[in-house]
């Protein structure tokens, strides 16, 4: 007789599985019954056959249970599972790190340093904007007054041309024909 059959001859009911068996029960692969047995040994409590074999009373059997509810059906990972074990039952809250915060402050600080740089870019570029439309209206005034100038100029010059023809044609004297035909 091993001596999981003399546990349950001192006391009825009660049960010694396997790995194996626990792993047909709770339908996980042996490989991970063993590593949550490894990882979570403290809370799960095994006993030893005369072979050497792990086995499972009923209450190493109902830790299990809950470790593949939390693992499997709450996505705990199996440190969240330790420390549920460990402060009996309650779960854990995310704390932040300072170190979050902190590189979360550093980060914001950098950021509106940026934001300051860029507004502060935008203003003189603004300016410098105003500054270049004030000098082109300058350069466009100049310009147009010139050409008003040189047409102005253009025009009286033709008209002094076209008065000196006359003047010249006027005092030239007539051709034979003209004065034949009494032009």
């Amino acid at each position: 007789m091993d001596k999981s059959e003399n546990l349950g001859e001192e006391k009825p009911g009660y049960i010694a599985m396997t790995v194996k068996e626990v792993a047909l029960c709770l339908d996980e692969s042996p490989n991970v019954i063993r590593n949550w047995m490894k990882e979570l040994r403290t809370y799960i409590p095994l006993e030893k056959n005369e072979s050497g074999y792990n086995v499972f009373n009923e209450k190493a059997l109902e830790q299990m249970k809950m470790v593949k509810q939390l693992h499997r059906e709450q996505n705990y990972s199996i440190k969240q599972i330790e420390h549920y074990f460990a402060t009996g039952g309650e779960s854990i809250k995310p704390v932040p790190s300072k170190e979050v915060g902190e590189i979360l402050a550093e980060e914001l600080k950098s950021l509106k340093n940026e934001v300051s740089k860029l507004r502060e870019y935008s203003e003189k570029q603004e300016e410098f904007n105003k500054l270049l439309i004030e000098q082109l209206q300058k350069q466009q005034d100049y310009i147009d007054n010139k050409l008003e100038k040189r047409d102005q100029k253009l025009l009286e010059t033709i008209r002094e041309v076209q008065e000196t023809k006359l003047l010249t044609a006027a005092t030239k004297p007539k051709g034979f024909f003209a004065k034949l035909f009494g032009k």
